[in-house]
Protein backbone atom coordinates (compact mmCIF):
# COMPACT_ATOMS: atom_id res chain seq x y z
CA UNK A 1 0.00 0.00 0.00
CA UNK A 2 2.91 2.42 0.95
CA UNK A 3 4.85 1.88 -2.45
CA UNK A 4 1.47 2.41 -3.91
CA UNK A 5 0.32 5.58 -2.45
CA UNK A 6 4.76 6.79 -2.78
CA UNK A 7 3.86 5.90 -7.10
CA UNK A 8 1.00 8.12 -7.55
CA UNK A 9 2.33 10.96 -4.99
CA UNK A 10 5.20 10.99 -7.94
CA UNK A 11 3.10 9.99 -10.53
CA UNK A 12 1.32 13.38 -9.47
CA UNK A 13 4.18 15.48 -9.22
CA UNK A 14 5.70 14.69 -12.40
CA UNK A 15 2.53 15.80 -14.20
CA UNK A 16 2.59 18.89 -12.52
CA UNK A 17 5.92 19.68 -14.10
CA UNK A 18 5.11 18.46 -16.83
CA UNK A 19 2.55 21.15 -17.16
CA UNK A 20 4.55 23.99 -15.96
CA UNK A 21 7.02 22.77 -17.98
CA UNK A 22 4.69 23.63 -21.11
CA UNK A 23 3.89 27.20 -21.93
CA UNK A 24 0.11 28.60 -22.22
CA UNK A 25 -1.30 29.28 -25.68
CA UNK A 26 -0.96 33.01 -25.75
CA UNK A 27 -4.42 34.60 -25.98
CA UNK A 28 -4.63 37.22 -29.14
CA UNK A 29 -7.63 39.63 -30.48
CA UNK A 30 -10.98 37.75 -31.51
CA UNK A 31 -9.62 39.42 -34.82
CA UNK A 32 -6.66 37.20 -34.71
CA UNK A 33 -9.13 34.35 -35.56
CA UNK A 34 -11.41 35.41 -38.32
CA UNK A 35 -10.50 34.46 -41.39
CA UNK A 36 -7.74 37.13 -43.24
CA UNK A 37 -9.04 38.84 -46.42
CA UNK A 38 -6.71 38.95 -49.69
CA UNK A 39 -6.01 42.37 -48.99
CA UNK A 40 -4.96 41.16 -45.06
CA UNK A 41 -2.55 38.59 -46.51
CA UNK A 42 -0.93 41.07 -49.30
CA UNK A 43 -0.20 43.27 -45.96
CA UNK A 44 1.46 40.66 -43.88
CA UNK A 45 3.26 39.65 -47.21
CA UNK A 46 5.23 43.03 -47.24
CA UNK A 47 9.10 43.48 -47.94
CA UNK A 48 10.67 45.24 -45.37
CA UNK A 49 11.55 47.84 -47.26
CA UNK A 50 7.88 48.26 -48.82
CA UNK A 51 6.22 48.00 -45.05
CA UNK A 52 8.85 50.62 -43.86
CA UNK A 53 7.58 52.70 -46.98
CA UNK A 54 4.19 53.00 -46.74
CA UNK A 55 4.78 53.53 -42.97
CA UNK A 56 6.09 56.82 -44.10
CA UNK A 57 4.31 57.58 -46.38
CA UNK A 58 1.27 57.25 -44.25
CA UNK A 59 2.45 59.28 -41.29
CA UNK A 60 3.37 62.06 -43.98
CA UNK A 61 -0.07 61.58 -45.33
CA UNK A 62 -1.59 62.56 -41.29
CA UNK A 63 0.71 65.31 -41.60
CA UNK A 64 3.43 64.16 -39.35
CA UNK A 65 6.93 65.32 -40.43
CA UNK A 66 9.67 62.27 -39.37
CA UNK A 67 12.36 63.65 -38.05
CA UNK A 68 14.51 60.36 -37.46
CA UNK A 69 13.95 56.73 -38.63
CA UNK A 70 15.99 53.48 -36.71
CA UNK A 71 15.60 49.93 -37.81
CA UNK A 72 16.12 47.39 -34.90
CA UNK A 73 15.68 44.26 -36.47
CA UNK A 74 14.23 42.52 -39.52
CA UNK A 75 10.60 44.60 -40.43
CA UNK A 76 10.90 46.27 -37.03
CA UNK A 77 11.32 50.28 -37.33
CA UNK A 78 11.53 53.19 -34.88
CA UNK A 79 10.09 56.06 -36.17
CA UNK A 80 10.72 60.29 -34.39
CA UNK A 81 7.90 61.86 -35.85
CA UNK A 82 6.52 65.56 -35.65
CA UNK A 83 3.37 67.33 -35.78
CA UNK A 84 3.86 71.12 -36.14
CA UNK A 85 0.19 71.86 -35.48
CA UNK A 86 0.44 75.01 -32.90
CA UNK A 87 -1.42 74.12 -30.03
CA UNK A 88 -2.38 70.04 -30.48
CA UNK A 89 1.37 69.10 -32.31
CA UNK A 90 4.25 67.48 -30.79
CA UNK A 91 6.89 64.65 -31.22
CA UNK A 92 5.57 61.52 -31.63
CA UNK A 93 7.68 58.11 -31.20
CA UNK A 94 6.08 55.40 -33.54
CA UNK A 95 6.84 51.79 -33.55
CA UNK A 96 6.11 49.77 -36.80
CA UNK A 97 6.57 46.57 -36.72
CA UNK A 98 6.13 43.78 -39.75
CA UNK A 99 5.48 40.23 -38.11
CA UNK A 100 3.95 36.95 -39.27
CA UNK A 101 0.51 36.87 -38.57
CA UNK A 102 0.99 33.89 -35.93
CA UNK A 103 2.93 35.58 -33.74
CA UNK A 104 1.12 38.20 -31.36
CA UNK A 105 2.76 41.06 -30.50
CA UNK A 106 3.38 41.03 -26.47
CA UNK A 107 2.97 43.21 -23.80
CA UNK A 108 6.30 43.34 -23.52
CA UNK A 109 6.55 44.95 -26.28
CA UNK A 110 3.94 47.83 -25.73
CA UNK A 111 5.91 48.71 -22.13
CA UNK A 112 9.00 48.93 -24.23
CA UNK A 113 7.36 51.76 -26.49
CA UNK A 114 5.74 53.25 -23.13
CA UNK A 115 9.01 53.30 -21.44
CA UNK A 116 10.69 55.17 -24.74
CA UNK A 117 7.53 57.42 -24.94
CA UNK A 118 7.88 58.53 -21.58
CA UNK A 119 11.81 58.65 -22.14
CA UNK A 120 11.80 60.77 -24.98
CA UNK A 121 9.23 62.88 -23.74
CA UNK A 122 6.81 62.44 -26.72
CA UNK A 123 3.34 63.61 -26.65
CA UNK A 124 2.43 60.01 -28.07
CA UNK A 125 3.53 56.28 -28.86
CA UNK A 126 1.81 54.68 -31.82
CA UNK A 127 2.38 51.05 -32.57
CA UNK A 128 1.46 49.73 -36.01
CA UNK A 129 1.66 46.14 -36.85
CA UNK A 130 0.44 44.08 -39.99
CA UNK A 131 -0.33 41.55 -37.52
CA UNK A 132 -2.27 41.30 -34.23
CA UNK A 133 -1.93 42.65 -30.31
CA UNK A 134 -1.94 39.32 -27.60
CA UNK A 135 -5.13 39.96 -24.98
CA UNK A 136 -3.33 40.91 -22.29
CA UNK A 137 -2.10 44.43 -24.13
CA UNK A 138 -5.11 46.24 -24.27
CA UNK A 139 -5.82 46.01 -20.47
CA UNK A 140 -1.87 47.93 -19.71
CA UNK A 141 -3.34 51.86 -19.02
CA UNK A 142 -0.19 52.49 -16.87
CA UNK A 143 2.24 54.68 -18.78
CA UNK A 144 2.07 56.83 -21.59
CA UNK A 145 -0.63 57.58 -24.21
CA UNK A 146 -0.55 54.91 -26.76
CA UNK A 147 -2.53 54.08 -30.05
CA UNK A 148 -2.45 50.77 -30.60
CA UNK A 149 -2.81 49.81 -34.86
CA UNK A 150 -3.42 46.10 -35.76
CA UNK A 151 -3.50 45.02 -39.27
CA UNK A 152 -7.34 45.38 -39.84
CA UNK A 153 -7.09 48.90 -38.78
CA UNK A 154 -3.97 49.46 -40.51
CA UNK A 155 -5.98 48.64 -43.73
CA UNK A 156 -9.09 50.66 -42.65
CA UNK A 157 -6.50 54.24 -41.52
CA UNK A 158 -4.37 53.53 -45.49
CA UNK A 159 -8.34 53.16 -46.98
CA UNK A 160 -9.30 56.58 -45.12
CA UNK A 161 -6.12 57.95 -46.86
CA UNK A 162 -6.22 56.34 -50.25
CA UNK A 163 -3.24 54.87 -49.65
CA UNK A 164 -3.04 51.55 -51.92
CA UNK A 165 -0.87 49.06 -50.51
CA UNK A 166 1.40 47.28 -52.28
Amino acid sequence: MFILVTMAILLGLGLILLLNRSSPPVAVEKAYYQPRGVEQQRLERLAPEQFERLCFRLLEQMGLSITSCHRNKQGEIDITALNPQPITGGSYIVRCVLIPPEVPITSAQIIALSDTVLAERALKGIFITTGFFSEEVPKLTEGAALELINGQRLRQILGEYRIASP
